[in-house]
Formats: structure tokens, C-alpha cells, sequence
């Protein structure tokens, strides 16, 4: 008979810890975080439209910032697969852009996908770039793309002067 008012005193406290009490979500938590994304992408627009940019490399099978792959254009080398050296990009406020290549023209719009501004699309007419960026600051606009199944490129923009 002692097992029961034992009982009853744990259910009492199970019960009494067991309340519920009145919690409102903060509101500001949630605005403030959209407001540092609508920032974050503000700043990296503000960014890519400042100047014009031209290649400093270009990598095949990139694995990391320390391993970038296989070059195929480094400014100034004279080994270079590829070349680069007359290739420009110019972005604009009203997202769109120009690639000038070697005497061509190659028209598009831009726009970042993601709150955070990491990831950057490239649409062509007839193609579309989907673009991670790893760093952008003043002076480098630095991305990985996909190439093939498993495997991405590697580019590093450096203001035109």
C-alpha cells in the first residue's frame, strides 16, 4: 500500500513539470536574417557589376583552393592550352551581362540563386553557366563550374584595367 501514494507523488511531479508555458517566436531573429541575405546579395551584385573582368587562370579537375587542376590559361604563360588574354566579362546593374571572346559577343543574364549569393547563373542564348562562386571581393571573382559528370573547372577573374 506505500507503492501507491509513492505513485501518486511522482505523477504529481511528472504532471507539474510537465506544463506548458506561453513562448512567442522572435520575430527579429527572422528579419534580420533576411536582411543579412538581402545584404550579402546587395553587396556581391555591387561587386560583380564594379568593373570589368578578365581571367587570371583557368583550371580543368579542380579538387581544392590548394590542388586547382590542370592548367589550361595562366596570364602571362607561355604554355598556355587555351587563350584567354582577350576574354572580358561586363555585368550590369539590370542583370544582364557581355562575354567579349576573341571578336565575339556572347550576351546574357545573370542572377544569383541563393540567399547567401554562392551560386551564380550564367544564361546564355544558348547555354546556361551555374557558377559556385568561392571568393568575390574587389579583385577576385573566383569560381568552380561543373565539366562533365564529375568533374569541375576552375576560374580566376581579375579586374580589366
Amino acid at each position: 500500500m506505500k507503492v501507491l501514494p509513492v505513485v501518486c507523488v511522482v505523477m504529481g511531479l511528472l504532471f507539474a513539470a510537465c506544463t506548458k508555458t506561453e513562448m512567442k517566436p522572435e520575430t527579429n531573429i527572422v528579419s534580420a536574417s533576411s536582411n543579412d541575405n538581402i545584404s550579402i546579395v546587395r553587396k556581391r551584385s555591387n561587386l560583380l557589376i564594379s568593373h570589368s573582368w578578365i581571367y587570371q587562370g583557368f583550371y580543368f579537375h579542380y579538387i581544392d583552393k590548394q590542388r586547382k587542376g590542370d592548367p589550361q590559361y595562366v596570364r602571362g604563360a607561355s604554355n598556355n592550352v587555351i587563350n584567354l588574354n582577350d576574354t572580358k566579362y561586363i555585368f550590369s546593374k539590370n542583370g544582364t551581362f557581355v562575354e567579349y571572346d576573341g571578336g565575339y559577343t556572347y550576351p546574357g543574364t545573370w542572377k544569383f540563386t541563393d540567399t547567401t549569393a554562392s551560386l551564380l547563373i550564367l544564361d546564355y542564348q544558348y547555354w546556361k553557366d551555374n557558377d559556385s562562386i568561392q571568393v568575390l571581393n574587389n579583385s577576385h571573382c573566383n569560381y568552380t563550374a561543373p565539366m562533365g559528370y564529375h568533374s569541375k573547372s576552375y576560374a580566376e577573374l581579375i579586374p580589366a584595367l
